[in-house]
């Protein structure tokens, strides 16, 4: 069939095989990571490209629980005060036994940070599923895609398709860019002021051995 091949062409034999696969894909579309899962997830994509046309951000979210003071508590550690401009944390080594030993606080981690990076930052009200009404960095979402997978250091992350209300599509963006170098102009700025390439500024003083890599 691979090699233009029709249904019609194959064995009764071939025909039981391919009959065969259809079940087991059926029972394995919801199991993560599987052949079938991501069938489903090619799926989910395509329909909602149908209906709200081509997302207009990619984002990929890697919030590292190692390094969390966030984390520490999560797991249980009482001395970690989030009051701290710089909570102390245990060393480097003791964080990492910490994950290691409790995935599930690792997990809980990991969601917690994307539902707060989507309510506080992009403006979305998780229980009614819509933007809330004064929207967030990049203006008001309608809608979003999302799936998890683990890096090679096992550490989780989640990839993002994001439609932006009134977004528009790509060829009306270069046909207007076309038309007003004006508007050109407004749109490169409008994405330099919301995303920046460096580390913010940190009021207050900075300890002399702070390690923003590690905290």
């Amino acid at each position: 069939m691979e090699s233009e091949g029709k249904i019609t062409d194959l064995s009764d034999s071939q025909r039981k095989v391919l009959t065969l696969l259809k079940e087991v894909n059926t029972v394995s579309a919801k199991i993560p990571g599987s052949s079938a899962s991501k069938i489903d997830v090619h799926n989910d994509i395509q329909a909602y490209m149908g209906y709200f046309g081509l997302p207009h951000i990619y984002m990929t979210i890697n919030p590292n629980a190692n390094h969390s003071p966030l984390f520490q508590v999560i797991y249980g550690d009482d001395s970690v005060n989030l009051l701290d401009q710089f909570p102390e944390l245990v060393s480097p080594r003791e964080c990492a036994i910490h994950l290691a030993s409790d995935p599930i606080a690792g997990a809980d981690f990991f969601e917690l940070s994307l539902e707060c990076i989507f309510q506080d930052l992009l403006g979305w009200d998780h229980k009614t599923n819509m933007s809330t009404k004064d929207g967030g960095i990049l203006g008001h979402i309608c809608a979003y895609y999302g799936t998890a997978e683990l890096t090679e250091h096992a550490q989780l992350h989640a990839h993002f398709l994001i439609w932006l209300d009134g977004g528009l599509n790509p060829s009306e963006v270069h046909d207007k860019m076309k038309l007003s170098p004006k508007w050109k102009e407004q749109y490169f700025e409008f994405w330099e002021d919301i995303i920046y390439h460096h580390v913010p500024f940190a009021p207050g003083n900075i300890p002399e051995n702070f390690e923003p890599r590690t905290q």
